[in-house]
């Protein structure tokens, strides 16, 4: 994989992680990433607290500025791990697959949108379940 190749997969996927690591869904992926990041004969230990501490900064601070530090972290990480064992790209294209597949059902499970009409008006509602457009 040459550097160009590498940067088109790892920014997304360095978005992709920095996103779920803010979420309750971490808590499932961070165990895998960890075996990925650890490598063969790595220290996951070290490696899940590397990635907790990480996690500790994105939730601490939300400013733009930071959000884009963390995605810079994030980015410089899959870098290495996938410079120092290219086999890494395999695990980690399956774990982003699955993140972003139960992600997005996650998502669309939880939006439900109500809107009533008054008066030649539309007011809309946001409320968390399912949404479904239909006709009366």
């Amino acid at each position: 994989m040459n550097e160009l190749e590498l940067a088109q997969f790892a920014a997304p996927a360095a978005q992709t992680l920095l996103t779920t690591m803010l979420t309750d869904g971490w808590q499932l992926v961070k165990g895998r990433l960890v075996r990925i990041v650890s490598g063969r004969g790595g220290d996951p230990q070290s490696a899940g607290q590397s990635l907790d501490d990480l996690r500790q900064r994105a939730i601490a601070d939300d400013s733009p500025e930071a959000r884009e530090q963390r995605r810079s972290e994030v980015f410089a990480l899959l870098c290495a791990v996938i410079s120092r064992d290219p086999d890494a790209i395999m695990p980690l294209r399956e774990l982003l697959n699955e993140v972003e597949a139960n992600s997005a059902s996650i998502d669309a499970e939880k939006i439900h949108q109500n809107a009533t009409v008054r008066d030649n008006g539309v007011n809309f509602q946001q409320i968390s379940g399912t949404q479904n457009y239909g006709s009366s």
